[in-house]
């Protein structure tokens, strides 16, 4: 299956550190476990009161909404299903296009992504005006999904469907910070790990990070964005993302001018195994 070409990877060898411990932890500490015996407590508080007690907690739970891994599950089986109608038969660039923008639509309001604007500008974000925060957000998180779909897309098989397979979902301390852990089946029938990091917003959960074989999407970025903030200004910056954006929002273009393009990651592969052709 042949896709419309996303920004082009940076020669970067480089591995960047996962910082998503960081934030778990002080999203924890933000958000802490709520004791369920409300502002006061009763001792002489029995029978009948205590289940009335117990059913509202039940009732008003956060539990009643979808899981981490459920929010995900629905975004991956709309994406593949879209993926496998698109690769039946010959595909058109104007129809690989096509999806790539649909699947793109499908992933924006799974992500934070004002949060993640926000920390690969740290601290320069403070420094900005509300109107250069709002374009920095839109025209970043156009650049962010798409990467993440190019990771996504590059790796798997053009002969059978989509495989993305759940390993371990995990919740931290405070119910506010999830690590989804999830595989993708690749074209040469490796397992590549693909970690969600999401934090609870409301009856949701937003992906805040995804970390890829070892390395973070967002620290990657922040990486490239601090190298082109110190070459240049916060409004190069935005040059280069809107002439990479295309425009309204559209697909990014593979060269933007001023050089190389803000890029996903460049995911290392791990040593090829038992005879296994690298």
């Amino acid at each position: 299956m042949t896709m419309a070409s996303g920004p082009r990877l940076a020669p970067r060898t480089w591995r960047v550190k996962v910082r998503r411990a960081r934030w778990a932890r002080r999203d924890c500490r933000r958000a802490g476990l709520t004791v369920a015996t409300g502002r006061r407590s009763n001792a002489r508080m029995r029978g009948p009161r205590v289940l009335a007690v117990i059913l509202l907690l039940v009732i008003s739970s956060p539990a009643a909404s979808a899981s981490p891994y459920e929010q995900l599950d629905t975004f991956f089986r709309k994406a593949t299903t879209i993926l496998s109608e698109a690769s039946s038969g010959e595909l058109s660039h104007a129809r690989a296009s096509q999806a790539q923008q649909e699947i793109q639509q499908l992933a924006r309001p799974l992500f934070d992504v004002r949060s993640a604007a926000r920390r690969v500008l740290e601290p320069g974000w403070n420094t900005l005006s509300v109107v250069q925060r709002e374009e920095f957000v839109r025209l970043f998180g156009d650049h962010l999904l798409w990467g993440y779909l190019s990771l996504v897309r590059g790796r798997l098989s053009r002969d059978r469907p989509p495989t993305i397979r759940l390993v371990a979902e995990e919740v931290g301390a405070g119910g506010r910070v999830a690590l989804v852990r999830t595989v993708v089946r690749t074209k040469d029938g490796a397992d590549v790990p693909f970690d969600y990091v999401m934090t609870k917003a409301g009856a949701n959960w937003l992906v805040r990070d995804v970390v890829v074989d070892g390395v973070s999407l967002i620290e990657n970025y922040r990486a490239q964005v601090a190298q082109v903030l110190r070459d240049s200004t916060f409004a190069g910056l935005v040059a280069r993302l809107r002439s990479g954006a295309g425009g309204g929002g559209r697909q990014p273009a593979s060269r933007p001018v001023g050089g190389e393009p803000i890029s996903y990651p460049p995911v290392q592969r791990a040593a090829p195994q038992n005879g296994e052709n690298p």
